[in-house]
């Protein structure tokens, strides 16, 4: 991206231990923002320190942005340059970034940052603070170690493993989903022309990839929803009806004969997407579930159509390769793939 992944890291990880925040923006996918704002926040890894991040507009930042922080620009720096804050540091992606290779460099721009504030001689604060040791992460480097250059160089090689390992991820689940990407695109397409919704859904990280689905069916000329989308209806659900019921209540009121469902989690057990497929809904809609570890129970459920699984038990390789099945299936939009008329 727009500077080596390692230094970025531990330059990241100097303004988190001097005291800044994290502000990221993604103009025109906001998705993006999101799950990096959820990462540092939340994060998948148990153990693993919360961090102040905030997904913003692009136009807010000069009131959110202070010199002390840093920012992430999910764009081309020399393309906006002339608006940006102020801040401790800035890091923009290249603009022919795809939108998996994004999801991958943040993954690992966040898992690198944990591991420099393992090394509190080089990155300032203290190791212990803000959460448990996630030394496992990289368990072959030393949280005494004093050399800069010997730990950016570890981060660098491990960095390489991990895309290595994404990548083989990401291909062998396409081959393995090969059917049931193309009956997922039938199933849009189909949707498409009878002048049908997809709904997409999901939590946390998995919630920014059913928005990223929605905003590039909308692209593509697909009435597309992320039932994740708005924080006043999923607070007031979560509020009176219980968080299990977020997603339920809003395919009660939403799903039309002719519609797609479509759910994104990692474990292929989170009990509110249950719930919103366990309904009744209309008939004629099409349920379509992209789930991780063996699919869970997502992929045991009669109403699930079509389970795109990624067979692995790391959260964000997951997610990675649910990235890359969702540019799959937008790419065989349109194609020939027997779709009835």
């Amino acid at each position: 991206m727009s500077t080596d992944l390692a230094t970025a890291a531990l330059d990241l990880a100097r303004v988190f231990a001097s005291g800044g925040r994290l502000v990221v923006t993604a103009p025109g996918r906001h998705d993006h923002a999101q799950h990096i704002a959820v990462e540092f926040i939340h994060p998948a890894v148990v153990g693993a320190r919360s961090l102040p991040a905030v997904a913003s507009d692009l136009d807010d930042l000069e009131h959110l942005v202070g010199v002390d922080d840093a920012l992430v620009v999910i764009a081309p720096h020399q393309a906006i340059e002339h608006r940006l804050p102020n801040a401790a540091l800035v890091l923009t992606t290249e603009p022919t970034a795809t939108e998996p290779e994004l999801v991958h460099w943040y993954h690992v721009l966040w898992e690198l940052v944990q591991i420099g504030l393992e090394h509190p001689g080089l990155t300032g604060g203290t190791a212990a603070r803000g959460g448990d040791s996630t030394s496992f992460l990289y368990p072959f480097l030393d949280a005494s170690e004093s050399s800069e250059v010997d730990l950016l160089e570890a981060m660098r090689n491990s960095a390489s493993a991990k895309e290595r390992e994404s990548d083989g991820l990401s291909a062998r689940a396409v081959g393995a989903n090969e059917a049931q990407l193309n009956a997922a695109a039938q199933a849009i397409e189909s949707c498409k022309h009878n002048g049908g919704t997809v709904h997409t859904m999901g939590n946390g990280g998995s919630s920014c990839d059913a928005a990223r689905l929605a905003r590039m069916l909308r692209a593509r000329g697909v009435r597309a929803t992320s039932l994740a989308a708005d924080p006043a209806v999923l607070t007031a659900l979560a509020n009176d009806l219980g968080v299990d019921r977020i997603f339920a209540r809003q395919v009660e009121a939403s799903v039309r004969p002719g519609d797609v469902i479509m759910v994104f989690s990692t474990s292929g057990a989170s009990p509110n997407l249950l719930a919103a497929i366990d309904l009744d809904v209309a008939a004629g809609v099409t349920t379509i579930a992209s789930a991780g570890y063996d699919g869970g129970a997502l992929a045991d459920h009669g109403a699930v159509d079509h389970c795109l699984t990624v067979d692995s038990t790391s959260v964000h390789r997951i997610q990675e390769a649910q990235g890359v099945l969702i540019d799959q299936i937008c790419a065989r939009l349109g194609a020939d793939l027997g779709v009835s008329r």
